[in-house]
Order: structure tokens, then C-alpha cells, then sequence
């Protein structure tokens, strides 16, 4: 998973220094979102073998995440910035910042329902489940995957049932 990692961040570093020289703004902030959510997945991938290089993972992917959202608000495009929140909130989480990832939830879900964004709004739910065991949360995600057939996140649902429930997760079959 590491070598995937290192993959995509060299495209989406290749591909920010395009976008910079152009001044393509929502590309510039895309990328700086790709960087960010490499960084925070590598920083879960070493927690247990590195965690020195998981603290700077996750540093990285602090950095990483601030400019992605600053970039997608000047872009303003509202279903991005929903997506860059998403991300930022899970990095605050990590960092321990509890009130930061929320207050990014809380925008990420105003955004979301003020566009009429059902999946977007889907995943603000289902993050806000995972990240704070927020079983209400939880059941308006499952309310909305259900109505909407967003089977694409069906299984992150299912693990957060079974971790509110203090069930081992089961994995799906590929």
C-alpha cells in the first residue's frame, strides 16, 4: 500500500507544478487534497511500525489539507470544498483537535444541505459517525445510503456499526 502511496503522490506532485504554472486554481487545490489524503493514509499505515514517521505523515498532511480547502473556497466550488472538509476534519481528529473537526463537519453539512448534495451529505454524516461514535449520525448516514443507493459507501457503513457496536468488522469478499 506504501508503493501505491508513493504513486499518487508523485502524479499529484507532478501535476500541482502544471497546474501552478497555468494558475489553475480548483486543479492547484485538487492536488493539494490528493497530497493530503496520501499523507493521512500513510500516517495510518505507519502509526503501528514508524510512528516517527507517521507523526510527520500526519504533520504533512496537515499542511496539505489547509491548503486544499483555502484553495477549493477561492476555486468555489462548493461540492469540493464539502470533500476538502471532510478530509481536514479527519486530520483535526487525528491531531486531537475534536472542536476543529467538528466545526469542519458543521460546514461541510451546511454546504451540503443547502445544495441539496444527498451524498456529499451522506459522508458528512458517516464521518461524523466514524470519527466521533456519534450513533445518530450514524443512522442519518445509513437513512440517506439507503434512500439515495450510494452503495459505494456501504461498507464503511457497515464498519461503523459493528465499532459502535463493539462487533469485530467483517471485512467484504473481493
Amino acid at each position: 500500500r506504501l508503493a501505491e502511496l508513493q504513486a499518487v503522490e508523485a502524479r499529484a506532485a507532478q501535476t500541482l507544478v502544471w497546474a501552478q504554472r497555468a494558475g489553475f486554481t480548483l486543479d492547484i487545490a485538487l492536488d493539494h487534497l490528493t497530497l493530503a489524503r496520501v499523507s493521512l493514509y500513510r500516517s495510518r499505515l505507519l502509526a503501528a511500525s514508524d510512528p516517527p514517521a507517521a507523526a510527520a505523515a500526519l504533520q504533512a498532511a496537515t499542511g496539505a489539507a489547509g491548503q486544499a480547502v483555502d484553495g477549493l473556497r477561492k476555486a468555489g466550488h462548493d461540492e469540493f470544498i464539502v470533500r476538502g472538509l471532510l478530509t481536514r476534519a479527519c486530520v483535526h481528529a487525528l491531531n486531537a483537535k475534536a472542536d476543529a473537526a467538528r466545526a469542519d463537519l458543521d460546514e461541510a453539512q451546511r454546504i451540503a444541505e443547502r445544495g441539496g448534495m444527498k451524498l456529499p451529505l451522506a459522508d458528512v454524516h458517516l464521518h461524523r459517525a466514524r470519527l466521533f461514535n456519534d450513533r445518530t449520525a450514524l443512522a442519518a448516514a445509513r437513512k440517506l445510503i439507503d434512500e439515495t443507493g450510494y452503495e459505494r459507501r456501504r461498507g464503511e457503513l457497515d464498519d461503523a456499526q459493528c465499532r459502535l457496536d463493539g462487533r469485530a468488522v467483517v471485512l467484504p469478499e473481493f
